[in-house]
């Protein structure tokens, strides 16, 4: 508050707020709740006493009042809606997917950007071309927030396809999807099938596929081949240097070599580097077994 003084000198004194308007006169204050002071007021004004005693209990008045008129204004206030812009009444206004608390827009992110996971077809399989509405990936463009909490959401929690020369730099979510050309994308990307031609010759070495393959959150290898029991498992033994991998799992056409399937499974599933036992096939176990009788034939000879 701001004492403004008439230039009349008169005894009875303005009290202005912070835009200088009048607000209320000292008179009718001191006379309305302390009587006793507006004499000793009056009497110090026109003989300049010193006022400091009067100034103190004056300010101590003011501070009680101030607080009793702003708990009034807040009880005024509290059937009404307040907001940065000012204090309105009416509902609130209805809550957006911004405003919902995190965990519940998390849970809707997830219906919109994650494929269901009971779908029982393969990745590989153009199932989905007839279904192109899956995914909902135009919520990433609403805003900067959604974006950041979508993103995540929809490269590290589904499945990708590996190109078949390329693997994981050009991967895709379904072949009815386009590719993902973006590296920080990419990069974001741990779950990945692949598409193993038994009877074909890969676009890729062992070393490519133990760099782009090593240490994922998941790892599918799923063997095709055109004819039952056409092909051996020699393009799955690429995948034999793998390591690191959180899940990992061989399925698809394994007539023949389905341990060989099973231990290549824990081998990817090592932690990297390590030194694996080599898988011990059936003709190895027969040669062994008749390393023995070779070698005695030999010494009665």
């Amino acid at each position: 508050m701001l004492w403004q003084q008439p230039s009349n000198m008169e005894p009875t004194h303005t009290i202005v707020d912070a835009h200088g308007s009048p607000y209320l006169t000292l008179g009718d204050y001191l006379s309305e709740h302390q009587p006793g002071k507006q004499n000793k007021l009056m009497q110090a004004v026109t003989t300049e006493l010193d006022t400091s005693d009067l100034d103190t209990e004056s300010e101590r008045s003011d501070s009680d009042d101030e607080d009793a008129a702003s708990s009034c204004v807040l009880d005024d206030a509290a059937s009404q809606t307040i907001t940065d812009f000012g204090t309105f009444s009416g509902p609130p206004p209805p809550p957006t997917l911004v405003t919902l608390p995190p965990e519940i827009r998390h849970e809707i992110l997830k219906h919109l950007l994650i494929l269901p996971a009971d779908d029982a077809s393969s990745p590989s399989t153009k199932s989905y071309q007839q279904q192109p509405g899956l995914l909902h990936t135009a919520i990433l463009r609403a805003n900067r927030l959604l974006y950041a909490e979508a993103q995540p959401l929809l490269y590290r929690n589904n499945t990708f396809l590996v190109h078949n020369t390329l693997l994981t730099d050009l991967p895709q979510l379904r072949r009815a999807y386009r590719p993902v050309l973006a590296e920080d994308a990419a990069a974001q990307i741990g779950r990945f099938h692949v598409c193993v031609r038994l009877d074909a010759e890969p676009g890729y070495d062992q070393d490519a596929v133990t760099r782009h393959l090593s240490d994922r959150e998941e790892v599918v290898l799923e063997a095709v081949q055109s004819t039952f029991q056409a092909s051996g498992p020699e393009v799955l033994r690429l995948f034999e240097g793998v390591r690191g991998v959180r899940r990992a799992k061989v399925v698809g056409g394994l007539a023949g070599f389905e341990d060989y399937a099973r231990w290549l499974e824990r081998a990817m599933m090592s932690e990297v580097g390590a030194e694996v036992e080599p898988f011990c096939w059936e003709e190895e176990k027969e040669e062994a077994a008749r390393e023995p009788e070779v070698q005695s034939s030999w010494s009665s000879n």
